[in-house]
């Protein structure tokens, strides 16, 4: 997938997901957001770079799946407060 199909998917699946799930107005939300982002913004410049990492790629998934499961537990805390 080119660079340009991959952003329009990602701009896609960020702008459905604002809808489904907005983010709740909390700095430790917003702070794991950003912490995700960067994450996967190095994982790939990495993977356009080539380099190998320390970490295999269960390891990157198991800590993007503890992001996630962060950030929903906290957004439905939100979400059950209102």
């Amino acid at each position: 997938m080119d660079g340009s199909r991959s952003e329009r998917a990602r701009a896609r699946a960020r702008h459905l997901l604002a809808q489904i799930a907005p983010l709740p107005d909390d700095p430790e939300v917003q702070r794991l957001r950003e912490l995700s982002m960067d994450y996967i913004r190095e994982a790939e410049r990495l993977d356009r770079e080539r380099v190998t990492t320390q970490e295999p790629s269960e390891q990157i998934s198991a800590a993007l799946d503890a992001i996630a499961r962060d950030y929903f537990a906290r957004a439905l805390q939100n979400w059950s407060k209102e």
